[in-house]
Order: structure tokens, then sequence, then C-alpha cells
């Protein structure tokens, strides 16, 4: 899978938001698009999934049968118990609704007495850790060959962070693309990943997430970030 040579405006603007933008998606890692607030990752994703035309480009995912796309904006009812959800998607999925918790966690024993907890509970009374991570994991219960998630550690504890990431590594162990759109650039010093960082609608780098702290010549992901754009000359 792959985006190439991507390029993106709005109508009656004049600048590209994405700019010849290219990159390939790995199935044995988590493929991670980093970037400040307003570098292009959500409008990208809009592009990958076609809720966005782009100008001209390649984009080569499945089509959006195979494909799953967790939004930023997702929104459920106040009201609706962690029940409620579990099942909602279950349904979408065409799988069976789950009527006995300890069997459905039988493959993930770990995730049993959150989920027993939230399982009653109205989602309006979760924590924002809580419901991001209830949203990812039923989601990803649904079965397709790719997965995006746009910012869906954002203003989450780093408790449930964990959560989030452990179940995309889940996805990637069973050969899911799996991509994710972060500013949390610490999340990833715990796991495999691909990097994409994206700026001002332009890719500065990809490739190994350690091979770019190295590169910068540290291993805090924050001054590496800040490294990347003094030296390419971009401003933050």
């Amino acid at each position: 899978m792959y985006v190439k040579n991507l390029f993106f405006k709005y109508p009656k603007s004049n600048r590209y938001i994405l700019n010849n933008v290219s990159f390939n998606l790995y199935s044995d890692k988590i493929n991670a698009i980093v970037g400040m607030n307003g570098s292009g990752k959500t409008t990208l994703f809009d592009c990958m999934v076609r809720i966005q035309s782009v100008d001209r480009g390649e984009i080569c995912i499945p089509d959006s049968s195979d494909l799953l796309y967790l939004t930023q904006s997702i929104f459920f009812s106040t009201v609706i118990t962690g029940r409620d959800f579990a099942n909602f998607i279950m349904r979408l999925g065409n799988l069976p609704l789950i009527r006995d918790l300890s069997k459905f966690c039988e493959d993930a024993p770990a995730e049993y007495e959150l989920l027993e907890r939230l399982w009653d509970l109205k989602i309006g009374k979760m924590s924002v850790g809580e419901r991001k991570w209830l949203f990812v994991r039923m989601i990803s219960e649904i079965d397709r060959k790719l997965y995006l998630f746009d910012e869906p550690t954002s203003s989450v504890d780093p408790l449930s962070r964990r959560r989030i990431l452990t179940r995309m590594e889940n996805l990637v162990n069973k050969g899911k693309v799996c991509v994710v759109s972060t500013h949390q650039l610490q999340d990833l010093t715990t796991t495999e990943c691909h990097l994409i960082f994206l700026h001002n609608g332009q890719v500065l780098y990809e490739g190994s997430f350690k091979e770019w702290l190295y590169s910068l010549g540290t291993d805090n992901p924050d001054i590496a970030f800040e490294r990347m754009l003094s030296e390419k000359g971009q401003t933050i």
C-alpha cells in the first residue's frame, strides 16, 4: 500500500494543503503520521478514504469495504452504555452480539476488568481515555485489511494511551496495516514504528522511528521534532 505524488487544495484556494506527498505503508509495524496541528494529517486521511477528491496523485489502498477509519469527530449519544456501543459495532461488522463478556475476552484476558467496568457505564460518564480505548477496542474487532486512526491518543491519559497502542499492536500482529496520526511522539518509543513526518503538507522524513532519533542525535522525540524542523529550515 502506498501514496504517491499526492496533491490536494481546497476549491478556490491556490495553496496546496498536501504538496507532492508520497509514502509507503507496512503491515509488520505501526505506521505513524506525525506533525504539528494543522500539518495536513487529517486532510491526508480524508483524501486516502476519498472523503476529499485529490487534485492529482496515486492512492493504492483497499477500497472502502476493506478499511476502517476512526475519525477525531466520532460521536455517540452520551446516554448509551458501553454494552450498547459494543454491540452496535458488532452489528456493523455482521458479528455475533456479545452476550458473555468473559468468553469475548478469552483472547485478551487483561482487558476483561476494564470492559466489565465500562459495560453498563454511560459513555458520558467515561473518561476521554476510557471512551477512546473502547472505540478502538471494538472497532478493531471488525476484520479489515487497513485501519486508520486519526489522533486516537489526543487528550488521553498515559495508561489509556498504552492500552490503545497495545490494541493497534495486536492488529499488526495479525498482519493488518495500521496507520495512526499523532503528535504524541513519546508514545512511539515503546513500539516498532514506521514514521512519516508531515509538515506544512509535505513529507520531511519517512523511515524507522529509531533511525530518525539516531540521525538527529537524541533519544528524546520532542527534541528530535524541533531539530528536524530547524535542519529543514521549517518554521514551527
